[in-house]
């Protein structure tokens, strides 16, 4: 079974989401895909100094009331 974390910019994560996060970068890595983990690695505390004013701006209004909803999939 699968879990999910919401990333926003300027978000503080949980000590479990950071886990998740970093092993997210580092399969991504592993994998080649080293833009997509930049992206994401974006995310991690060491880093949170990186955001803009605007994508901030718009973390702390989008983050916060994003609710996401998803069914596993069958076929």
């Amino acid at each position: 079974m699968g879990s999910g974390t919401v990333l926003w910019a300027g978000k503080r994560l949980s000590e479990e989401e950071e886990a998740s996060t970093r092993a997210l970068v580092d399969r991504l890595r592993r994998a080649g895909a080293h833009q997509a983990a930049d992206g994401f690695a974006r995310f991690l505390p060491e880093r949170a100094g990186e955001w803009t004013p605007d994508e901030l701006e718009l973390g702390a209004h989008t983050g916060p009331w994003l609710k996401l909803e998803a069914e596993p999939r069958t076929d």
